[in-house]
């Protein structure tokens, strides 16, 4: 459950020059309620500008929604543990309502995700034992209906999917996350095999529905993707020898204000973009705890402007690697309703996007829209 602090509403607002809908730095005024031009638009000829949504933010954020964004990730709604809550049911309402919103809008929604070691239903393991041959086939013929279910349904607005997410290990010295990281599908297949088969299944599906309809679509998923650079890719060159070509990398951008530098972005984007891989920005926020244990600070104007200075620098990355980069999408809309709030420190505000909360902009929203 998401918390939402009234403190917020008792901030400093930063002052700011936005009566052209740009970040001035040094100039101060108040900012306007309505920011004037899209994101969306403004980047038009770069990439997509998504955000992660849930039903919440129809009810709550529609008008900053509608203006800066045209492209949508359900943010939870299609998970296996939300939408397929037992194995005779499936609960489609809120991925459904997301999804009609992208159709009536011609917007275009990124499928996430097909298989995740967490928000995973405890029947999708149910019977199903470490090593034994039968059962491992039952797990598989499980995970082959789930995504044959959810990519039937959305594959006419999903343009991309989120595979698999989160596989690579954090630890040195091995590739793979195992069952020391919770990892039950490592833990119960024995290897990474699950990986290939969670591609072929998403790929059978798509190409079910229309041959050379998987093209593009195939993506792997993951934080900290700069420190794993070289193991995803090896795990790349291990599906592409299994004959499955994976088409992009996301990169999910949960960053802070330091970390990582641009040149380590850069760095791991020529990587990807040098053995032919798209990239996308899948789940931007900027947290403004460089320290994950830190106690809670006001969010001040210097902390705003700095702030906006880091989103400036990441979006100047990404319109370097246009070439590359197919989407940018951030982690919601507004501050007062973002995952950050509880995690890693339950109760602690966090400022991590565009708006404080629907009507308020935030330096960040116009430093990005500079150049």
């Amino acid at each position: 459950m998401q918390r939402f602090s009234l403190a917020r509403s008792r901030m400093w607002w930063l002052p700011l020059a936005l009566a052209s809908g740009l970040w001035l730095a040094g100039c101060h005024s108040a900012p306007e309620s309505t920011p004037r031009g899209s994101v969306a638009e403004k980047y038009a000829d770069y990439f997509s500008i998504g955000a992660a949504v849930s039903a919440w933010h129809f009810d709550h954020t529609p008008d900053a929604l509608a203006r800066d964004f045209n492209r949508l990730t359900c943010e939870n709604a299609m998970k296996a543990q939300n939408i397929h809550p037992t194995e005779a049911t499936y609960d489609w309402t809120e991925a459904d309502r997301i999804a009609d919103y992208a159709r009536e809008r011609g917007l275009k929604l990124t499928g996430h995700t097909l298989l995740w070691h967490r928000q995973a239903p405890d029947w999708l393991f149910a019977g199903v034992t470490a090593g034994d041959s039968e059962s491992l086939e039952l797990l598989k013929s499980r995970l082959k209906s789930q995504i044959e279910a959810v990519i039937n349904r959305y594959a006419d607005v999903v343009d991309n999917w989120d595979v698999v997410n989160e596989a690579i290990s954090n630890a040195s010295g091995k590739v793979y996350r195992d069952r020391s990281e919770q990892s039950q599908w490592y833990e119960l297949f024995g290897s990474e095999e699950y990986i290939y088969w969670a591609f072929q299944y998403a790929r059978d599906a798509l190409e079910a529905i229309e041959p050379g309809s998987s093209l593009g679509k195939l993506y792997y998923n993951d934080y900290s993707v700069t420190a794993k650079v070289d193991k995803i890719l090896t795990m790349f060159d291990w599906l592409e020898s299994r004959g499955i070509r994976v088409d992009g990398i996301g990169f999910q951008s949960h960053e802070n204000m330091t970390w990582p530098s641009a040149n380590d972005l850069q760095g791991a984007f020529d990587k990807f973009a040098s053995a032919g891989y798209k990239i996308k920005i899948s789940e931007l926020d900027v947290t403004v705890y460089s320290d994950s244990a830190a106690p809670e600070v006001p969010y001040t104007p210097a902390l705003e402007t700095a702030q906006a200075e880091r989103f400036a620098t990441l979006f100047s990355v990404y319109r370097k690697n246009k070439a590359s980069i197919t989407s940018v999408t951030f982690w919601g809309v507004s501050d007062d309703h973002s995952w950050l709030n509880n995690q890693p420190v339950v109760g602690r505000d966090d400022y991590p996007l565009l708006y404080k909360d629907a009507n308020t902009p935030k330096a960040a929203r116009a430093a990005i829209m500079d150049f």
